[in-house]
C-alpha cells in the first residue's frame, strides 16, 4: 500500500511540509457554536451589512450557566455522507499565570447521538435545525475560567481512539453575572371591573410566595446572560385594592393606576433602605384585574403578574436600563437594522442571529423579535445580550482569573456596603465604601394629567439618598427650617415608565400633558417647620409653590412595640397616641445585624397590629421596628431581639414547567431554584425523582425524557433544618407521531373520544 503522506519540500530549506491526504476523504469539523441563548456563527453568511457581523463566538458567555456546543461537520473530498459521533474535552487553564490545562471532563453528545455528514448544505437549513449538528451540553458546573474545547469525530462503530478529525477552540468564560430579584409579594382586596364594570364584585387574593418570584423568574434566567442561579429575597409584602383596568397614557408606557402601584412599591424600596444591588419586582397575584397595560417599570422598580414569565423578563430589562425595542412601538433609537431580516436602515427588532434556548435546544431564527419589543415571537437580541453583559444591575464579577477571588454574600438581609468577612481578607470597590445609608425625607406621589402634585408617602427613613435610573424635573422639594429658611432642598425625580423614550417633552425634560410617578430624597437634617415642592420658575419668575405640607401641631408617640412570633406566622403589636394629628400610618423593618442593615417588612399600615408569616425571613437573631409617619415627621421603635429558627429551604422547579410537553429521548434540563433562611444547601442534598425513580442530584442536571405519557417529577431537597420539595407533572411525546397528526386530526380525535360509547350486551 502506498504512503499516504505526501512530503512537500519548503524551498530553500533542507525540510518538508507533510500532509496525510486521506484526511482529505474522512469527514470533518467545519466549526463550532458555544451558545447559551444567542451566538455567531459564520456571521457573513447570513448577515448583509458587515457592521452587524462578529467573529464566531464573539458573544460573551458567562459563568455558571449550561451551554451548547454545535459541532458542524461535512463529507470528506468526494462528498460520500457518512454517520459521525464523537466527544468533547474540556480543559480549563490554571496554575501561575494561568500556564498549565487541567482536564475537566469529557462529554458525550446528546441523543441520537450521531448525525450524518453533508457536503455542502444550506445556511439557513442546517442552522435552523438541531438535529443537523452533532450537540453536546456542558453544565453549569464546568462553565467557568478559561476553557480549551477539543471535538473529535469518529464514524459510528469506529473508536475513540481513532478519530477522522478534531478541532479545538478556547473560550472566554470568566464573566460571572447574577439575577438578585427582590420580589415585593402584593395581594389584592378590592373591585373587578373585568367581570362586570357597571357593578364589580370584589376579589380577595392573597400575596404570591418567594417560590413564586423564582418560577416566574426562569424565562429571565434563561434569555438573559446569567448564571442558571438567581438570588432571590422578599422585601416583604405590599396591600393594593385598586384594579389595574386604565390605558396606557403613551405609546409603550404604563396606565394611572400602574403609575400609583409603582409608587406604592417605591415606598417600600425607600423603606427597604432603597438598594442598588437588586431588582425591585412587585409580583401581583394571578386574577388581579389586569387590561390594556401587562406590566410596568418605573424607575428601578417593576411590577407584573404572578406566572407571567416573559412579561417578568421585559420589565426587569427595563430595569437595566433597557428600552423598548422597535415593534410594535417606538424604541431605542440605536438599535440596529439587521439586514436581510429589516430592511435597510430599518429596525424591527429582530434578534440578528440564531437564539437557542437550552433548556430543550429550540433554535429561534435571526427575524423573530426581541422581547423588549411589542412583537412575537419573543427572546433575545444581539443588541440586548450585548447591553446586558457587565450590566452594573447583574453585579459582574469575574471568576476562575485568579486562584482565590472575594466570597459572594449570600445573605441577602445583610447590607453589601455594610457587610465585611471576618476576616477582612479582601478590599471591596472603592465606589461601594460610599454607598451609605443617610436619614432622608422620602416624598412619592404622581403628577396626575391635569399636572396636580398627587403626593401618596411622606416618610423619613434610612436610604441610599439618590434615585436611580430617574429624570430630573423643574421640581424642588424644599425643608423649610425652624427660622423658616430652606434648610434642604432636593430635585424631584421622575420615575421614568417603562423606560420608553417617546412622547412630547416641555423644555425641562419632562412629557408633557402625561402623568407619572416621582420621588424626592431630601436630606433629614431637623424637624423643620414645613415641606414643600415648588416649580422653578423660568427667567425672572419666581419658584410657584404646588404642594405644602406643615408641621402638625402634636407628636406620635410610641408606647408599646413588641413582635411575638408563632411557628409559621408572626404578629407585631403596638400602642401609639397622637394627639392633634389627623393620620397616622406605620411601618415595619427588621435587621439582623443589630441595627446595620434594616429590611422592609410592610408598609402603609393601619390599625394597631399586623400579623406576617415568617417563611421567607432570616434565621438567627432579630430586631423589629416600628415606624409611625403622620405625613411629616416619623417617629419609630424598636422591638427585643427574638430568635428565628432556621427552616427549611424554598424549593422551585424552574424547568420541567408544569403540565409542558417534551420530546422523548430528547435531552431534558432538571432545574432547580433554592432559596434558604440560613445557610447555604449543598446541591448534592438536593435530588430529582422522575415516577418515583431517582434520576440526578444537583439543581441543574440533565436527563434523557422518559418515553411518550404523562410524568410525575420531584425535587426534593434537605438542610439541616428539615425537608423541602416541589412537584410538576410534564408529557412527553413521540415527535414523528405528533408531527403525522393534523390539528384537525387531532381535534376529531378529541370529538371522538368525547362522545359516549354504549356498552356491548351479550344476547
Amino acid at each position: 500500500m502506498p504512503d499516504p503522506r505526501l512530503k512537500i519540500p519548503i524551498a530553500n530549506l533542507q525540510d518538508y511540509i507533510t500532509i496525510d491526504w486521506t484526511k482529505w476523504l474522512e469527514p470533518y469539523v467545519k466549526g463550532v457554536e458555544v451558545t447559551q441563548a444567542i451566538q455567531y456563527y459564520q456571521a457573513a453568511s447570513h448577515l448583509t451589512d458587515a457592521n452587524d457581523r462578529g467573529a464566531d463566538n464573539s458573544v460573551t458567555l458567562v459563568a455558571n450557566k449550561p451551554a451548547w456546543a454545535r459541532v458542524y461537520v461535512r463529507s470528506g473530498l468526494f462528498g460520500i455522507s457518512k454517520t459521525v459521533t464523537g466527544n468533547l474535552k474540556i480543559e480549563r487553564r490554571i496554575g501561575p499565570f494561568n500556564a498549565l490545562w487541567s482536564n475537566v471532563a469529557t462529554l458525550t453528545p446528546r441523543p441520537p447521538a450521531a448525525v450524518a455528514t453533508q457536503t455542502n448544505p444550506t445556511y439557513a437549513t442546517e442552522r435552523s435545525s438541531i438535529a443537523a449538528t452533532l450537540n453536546f451540553i456542558i453544565p453549569q458546573d464546568q462553565m467557568w475560567g478559561f476553557l480549551r474545547l477539543t471535538v473529535s469525530i469518529w464514524e459510528v462503530g469506529g473508536s475513540a481512539n481513532s478519530p477522522v478529525d478534531t478541532y479545538t477552540l478556547e473560550l472566554d468564560v470568566t464573566l460571572k453575572q447574577t439575577l438578585r430579584l427582590r420580589g415585593v409579594l402584593i395581594s389584592y382586596n378590592g373591585p373587578d371591573p373585568t367581570v362586570n364594570p357597571t357593578n364589580p364584585p370584589n376579589i380577595n387574593l392573597a400575596a404570591p410566595t418567594v417560590a413564586d418570584l423564582q418560577a416566574t423568574a426562569a424565562w429571565t434566567l434563561t434569555t438573559n446572560p446569567v448564571e442558571s442561579q438567581g438570588a432571590f429575597s422578599s422585601a416583604g409584602n405590599l396591600a393594593w385594592s385598586t384594579p389595574l383596568t386604565g390605558v396606557a397614557t403613551n405609546p409603550g408606557g404604563c396606565s394611572t393606576q400602574w403609575l400609583q402601584l409603582n409608587a406604592a412599591v417605591a415606598q417600600v424600596r425607600t423603606n427597604d433602605g432603597n438598594r442598588t444591588d437588586v431588582i425591585y419586582y412587585g409580583l401581583l397575584p394571578a386574577g388581579t384585574p389586569i387590561a390594556n397595560v401587562g406590566g410596568c417599570e418605573s424607575s428601578g422598580v417593576s411590577t407584573g403578574p404572578n406566572g407571567a414569565q416573559v412579561t417578568m423578563a421585559h420589565e426587569v430589562g427595563h430595569g437595566a436600563g433597557l428600552q423598548h425595542g422597535p415593534c410594535g412601538t417606538p424604541g431605542d433609537p440605536n438599535y440596529p437594522a439587521y439586514e436581510p431580516y429589516d430592511p435597510a436602515n430599518t429596525p424591527t427588532a429582530s434578534l440578528g442571529e440564531y437564539g437557542l434556548d437550552i433548556n430543550n435546544g429550540t433554535i429561534h431564527q435571526p427575524n423573530e423579535k426581541d422581547y423588549m419589543s411589542y412583537c412575537s415571537p419573543p427572546w433575545i437580541s444581539l443588541y440586548h445580550h450585548g447591553r446586558l453583559i457587565n450590566n452594573s444591575k447583574f453585579n459582574p464579577t469575574r471568576v476562575g482569573i485568579s486562584r482565590w477571588r472575594p466570597p459572594d454574600l449570600v445573605d441577602l438581609y445583610l447590607w453589601p456596603w455594610e457587610y465585611i468577612p471576618d476576616p477582612p481578607s479582601w478590599e471591596r470597590n472603592p465606589g461601594d465604601l460610599r454607598m451609605k445609608a443617610e436619614p432622608v425625607i422620602s416624598i412619592i406621589g404622581v403628577v396626575n394629567e391635569q399636572g396636580e402634585i398627587q403626593v401618596q408617602s411622606v416618610m423619613r427613613v434610612m436610604a441610599l439618598p439618590q434615585v436611580p435610573n430617574a429624570r430630573a424635573t423643574n421640581y424642588r422639594a424644599q425643608l423649610i427650617g425652624s427660622q423658616g429658611n430652606i434648610a434642604a432642598s432636593a430635585t424631584v425625580m421622575r420615575l421614568e415608565s417603562s423606560g420608553c423614550g417617546c412622547g412630547e417633552r416641555d423644555e425641562a425634560g419632562m412629557r408633557a400633558r402625561q402623568p407619572f410617578a416621582f420621588q424626592a430624597l431630601l436630606p433629614d437634617i431637623e424637624r423643620g417647620l414645613a415641606l414643600r415642592i415648588v416649580r422653578l420658575g423660568e427667567e425672572a419668575a419666581s419658584d410657584k409653590e404646588v404642594w405644602m405640607r406643615r408641621a402638625p401641631e402634636g407628636e406620635i408617640k410610641i408606647g408599646r412595640f413588641d413582635v411575638r412570633l408563632g411557628r409559621t406566622s408572626g404578629t407585631a403589636r403596638w400602642k401609639v397616641s397622637a394627639e392633634g394629628i389627623e393620620s397616622v400610618d406605620f411601618a415595619i423593618q427588621f435587621s439582623k445585624d443589630r441595627g446595620k442593615s434594616w429590611n422592609n417588612l410592610a408598609v402603609g399600615l393601619r390599625g394597631d397590629e399586623y400579623k406576617f408569616a415568617t417563611d421567607w425571613l432570616p434565621s438567627g437573631e432579630i430586631i423589629f421596628r416600628l415606624l409611625a409617619h403622620d405625613g411629616f415627621q416619623t417617629t419609630h421603635m424598636d422591638s427585643e431581639p427574638v430568635e428565628i429558627p432556621e427552616r427549611p429551604p424554598i424549593v422551585t422547579i424552574l424547568h420541567p414547567q408544569n403540565e409542558g410537553e417534551y420530546a422523548e429521548g430528547q435531552p431534558l434540563r432538571l432545574w432547580g431554584a433554592i432559596t434558604t433562611t440560613g445557610e447555604p444547601v449543598d446541591p448534592e442534598r438536593c435530588v430529582w425523582i422522575v415516577d418515583n425513580e431517582t434520576v440526578g442530584h444537583g439543581t441543574d442536571v440533565w436527563i434523557t425524557a422518559p418515553r411518550e405519557g404523562t410524568h410525575r417529577c420531584r425535587l426534593v431537597c434537605e438542610s439541616k433544618s428539615g425537608k423541602s420539595e416541589a412537584r410538576v407533572t410534564f408529557k412527553t411525546i413521540n415527535p414523528e407521531r405528533a408531527s403525522e397528526e393534523t390539528p384537525e386530526r387531532r381535534r376529531e380525535t378529541k370529538k371522538q373520544k368525547s362522545i359516549p360509547r354504549k356498552r356491548k350486551t351479550k344476547r
